[in-house]
């Protein structure tokens, strides 16, 4: 349990650290391009990823997840991701110019090629950083993270500055790309790995069929609506999406990004140490949501003084979206472990069909609200997103099972943290007489109160998150002084019967891994 929690902290770290970095670009950047811009640097993205997933072919989840490893299994998957990657990459580039047509954007052209050849390398780095996350070696990853986005956030506001524009975002992709590929160099196991070699195939294939199937469905669900917005929306309202979507996901970015880079490593140690997936899964949601839910709810409320702040006054029309879409994430608990949760009990087949479930349908929704326009496509997030966390909870019940008075005895404490946090931000709305007309100075006074709030909110409740926050604040305290206040004035007031459910709690988790003690 030990490494799992050290593992969270740096991967927590790590994400806090690339948040930072990426707001700072889209801070300058987005007050240096147009919507038009921004939504050519979208659609690339957008190309890019969706057709990575074809490269990958489920060898990094395969490393991962795997009970041993061997050099042949290790060259194995390289091999396979690179003589995907090379295809893939003369399509790309050769038929970027098609693509560009499509879209009735001629600038498309240049970003998708230099992405080809980004989408090349990404082969020479997969195997590498996949090793790390099964050593749960989150420290080295969270140097080779910050490292090269560091990098691309410097290249890419300086290329904005120099009048590149979108291509921006290209080149200072391309450049990260090469440093991290050197450091995967580096970085690698002492056997060699990018050797070509079959030797494996058969077991990577098997289990890449259908890892890669429900990625792919997984990805489609977010990339197939976006390149079918260009279409139906145009680039410049594609922009106005992606960037209210941008805004709203700050939650989940800040929330999940540290959590979900462990949970596949954790739930699969503790499913080959015999662990209960069940308990796992129950504290997993119980400590998501109690961070998730509350930031969700300021950001819905507080939106015009966010977006003000984040991006500027050109993304006003934003608003009204990222008000919808951002209470439609309180669903968004759910989608981020069924995946880990199923690989790890060794049902990789659900994971395929949770997606051939979830992705047809989302899909619909929000591209023939697409035809309706912008704040349509907002309103269907509510049902999409709704849907997927009950399919979702359904499938996962299948392999892991556990009652629906459990899940909401696990989401009931968050849901009180939340209203006790929206207090302050609810009553600036009302003030002000909509959420359009907040202005900056009372959004940060709410803002504060609402985290003054959580906190009043998790001592009343006695949160279970108490006992993780003790627990970090006796590590910080032989560190910093004001910790060990912090400590003292918060938990030296309880007695032991009230400590007993938080103690209880922490203790039940540990017993999910008793052999964790590294």
């Amino acid at each position: 349990m030990a490494s799992v929690r050290r593992g969270i902290f740096l991967s927590t770290a790590e994400r806090y650290g690339l948040l930072v970095t990426n707001f700072a670009t889209t801070l300058i950047t987005a007050r240096l391009l147009t919507p038009s811009d921004f939504g050519i640097v979208v659609l690339g993205m957008s190309a890019l990823s969706l057709v990575d997933i074809f490269r990958d072919f489920g060898g990094c989840t395969y490393i991962v997840q795997t009970d041993k490893i061997t050099p042949q299994r290790v060259q194995t998957v390289f091999t396979i991701s690179f003589l995907l990657s090379l295809p893939l990459f003369l399509f790309l580039f050769f038929f970027s110019g098609e693509l560009a047509s499509f879209y009735g954007s001629e600038q498309l052209k240049s970003y998708l090629e230099v992405s080809a050849v980004c989408l090349l390398l990404t082969s020479f780095c997969a195997p590498v950083y996949s090793l790390l996350r099964r050593d749960l070696a989150f420290g080295k990853i969270a140097i080779l993270s910050l490292s090269t986005t560091l990098l691309n956030s410097i290249l890419t506001i300086a290329l904005a500055l120099g009048g590149f524009k979108y291509m921006s975002y290209a080149w200072a992709q391309l450049a990260s790309s090469i440093i991290y590929v050197v450091f995967c160099y580096v970085w690698g196991p002492q056997f060699p790995i990018y050797r070509f070699s079959l030797a494996d195939w058969r077991r990577v294939m098997s289990f890449g069929i259908y890892d890669s199937g429900a990625y792919f469905l997984n990805h489609l669900a977010d990339s197939a609506p976006t390149l079918a917005f260009g279409k139906t929306l145009g680039v410049e309202n594609l922009g106005l999406y992606f960037r209210a979507i941008t805004v709203s996901r700050l939650p989940e970015r800040f929330v999940l990004s540290g959590f979900v880079p462990v949970l596949l490593p954790a739930f699969s140690k503790s499913a080959r140490e015999g662990g209960d997936l069940k308990a796992a899964f129950l504290f997993t949601i119980e400590h998501l949501t109690v961070l998730l839910w509350p930031a969700l709810a300021i950001v819905a409320l507080l939106t015009r003084p966010l977006v003000e702040i984040l991006v500027g006054h050109q993304w006003l029309a934003t608003i009204p979206m990222i008000e919808v879409i951002a209470a439609s994430f309180f669903f968004c608990f759910m989608m981020n472990l069924p995946n880990p949760l199923l690989i790890a009990a060794g049902a990789i087949r659900d994971t395929v069909l949770l997606s051939l479930l979830i992705v047809p349908v989302t899909v619909a929704i929000q591209v023939g609200a697409s035809f309706l326009g912008l704040q349509a496509v907002a309103w269907s997030f509510l049902f999409t997103n709704a849907y997927v966390a009950i399919v979702s909870l359904l499938v996962l019940r299948r392999r892991i099972p556990f009652g629906w008075h459990e899940v909401g005895r696990a989401l009931k404490k968050s849901a009180a943290v939340t209203a006790m946090s929206a207090a302050a931000p609810l009553a600036a709305v009302i003030s002000a007489g909509g959420v359009e007309n907040v202005t900056i100075p009372a959004g940060l006074l709410a803002g504060c109160a609402a985290a003054l709030g959580w906190l009043v909110g998790i001592v009343v409740t006695r949160h279970p998150i108490l006992g993780e926050l003790e627990r970090a604040l006796s590590a910080g305290a032989r560190a910093v002084p004001a910790a060990a206040i912090l400590r003292q004035f918060t938990f030296t007031k309880r007695t032991s019967v009230e400590n007993a459910p938080v103690v209880t709690t922490a203790r039940a988790h540990e017993n999910i891994n008793p052999s964790a003690g590294d």
